[in-house]
């Protein structure tokens, strides 16, 4: 990248900015994988907005990122600046707390994990469903993120974004078009500044009670403590409804194909939970993708359905004939 723009990159952050050339984004994802971004930056609010302002300015490609726990990078990595939404952008405010419902207002770097368990540390209920997801609330609202019956939807109440032409604006629920790991912002290229979340008070044991459940479940059923983007493929339309209960889950198509004991490098399907593909320590994002794409093909094969990703794709990815 041109001199010129990390100069004045470095003169619009000030003095102590961290700007990263040629970071490895293995070290930003939770699958472990991923080629460099030409620069890294993790900014706030206010670098958000300017830095964006300049790309576009300057014709320089601009993407933004959360905490990478959704994310497959291409191991040719990331062109121009990539932008992370994280720990410099995570507050998280309290609405007034003498009321039966309470507003919490949370920057969308703010890791969701800790939102539910700051929520349920002000005996407030809600986000019990999300205390496992390890995604940050920005990235919770794009994909409607949800489990154990539970989704973002549920508890929205309106979001502020940053517009493609750099205004700001306010979106209620209602004009958020959420479904099943999906809402406008997918498309949109709106980017989640803050999020308001409504929710309502409950005595403090019951709360962690439910949290404990769900955190049981899923150490039970999933493979904790492995590299991975949490559930690869989407549930499966059934014709019976948006919500995810009424979806057949792709781990029980993966099986009926034959992939539950698949491999690709160092990628493989999960031994613990098919619908989980998992880096063993040494997979390249290619072994992921290219695992991906022999799962989707032997699926569409035995059972005649397309799986979806809901794992989200960064980067250039081999093309069919250059698959493992």
């Amino acid at each position: 990248m041109d001199s010129n723009v990390i100069t004045d990159l470095r003169q619009m952050l000030g003095e102590g900015a961290v700007i990263l050339e040629n970071e490895p984004l293995s070290r930003h994802t939770t699958f472990g994988v991923g080629g460099p971004a030409q620069v890294y930056i993790s900014v706030n609010r206010q670098e958000l907005i300017d830095i964006l302002a300049y790309a576009k300015e300057k014709n320089i490609p601009c993407t933004v990122i959360g905490n990478g726990s959704n994310l497959l990078v291409s191991d040719r990595g990331i062109d121009g600046i990539v932008l992370s939404i994280g720990s410099r952008m995570n507050k998280v405010t309290l609405g007034p707390t003498d009321q039966e419902q309470v507003v919490i207002t949370a920057e969308a770097g703010a890791v969701l994990p800790s939102v539910a368990r700051e929520a349920a540390g002000k005996w407030l209920s809600g986000l019990e469903f999300a205390s496992g997801i390890p995604g940050t609330v920005g990235g919770a609202v794009v994909m409607n993120a949800g489990a154990y019956g539970g989704e973002m939807k549920d508890v929205l109440r309106r979001v502020t974004v940053l517009k493609p032409d750099g205004t700001i604006e306010v979106v209620g629920v209602r004009d958020m078009k959420l479904g099943y790991r999906t809402s406008r912002f997918l498309t949109s290229d709106e980017i989640i500044l803050d999020a308001d979340i409504l929710l309502t008070r409950e005595d403090h044991d019951v709360i962690l009670a439910r949290m404990d459940k769900n955190a049981n479940k899923r150490k039970a059923s999933q493979p904790i403590g492995q590299r991975s983007a949490g559930s690869t493929f989407r549930r499966v339309d059934q014709g019976r409804g948006d919500a995810a209960s009424n979806r057949m889950p792709a781990w029980q198509l993966i099986q009926e194909a034959g992939m539950k004991e698949a491999s690709v490098g160092g990628a493989a399907v999960s031994e613990k939970h098919s619908g989980f593909i998992i880096n063993k320590g040494n997979a390249t994002a290619t072994d992921v993708y290219c695992l991906i794409r022999k799962v989707q093909k032997a699926v569409k094969a035995t059972c005649g359905v397309d799986l979806e990703t809901e794992v989200r794709l960064l980067g250039e990815f081999p093309k069919e004939e250059e698959e493992q």
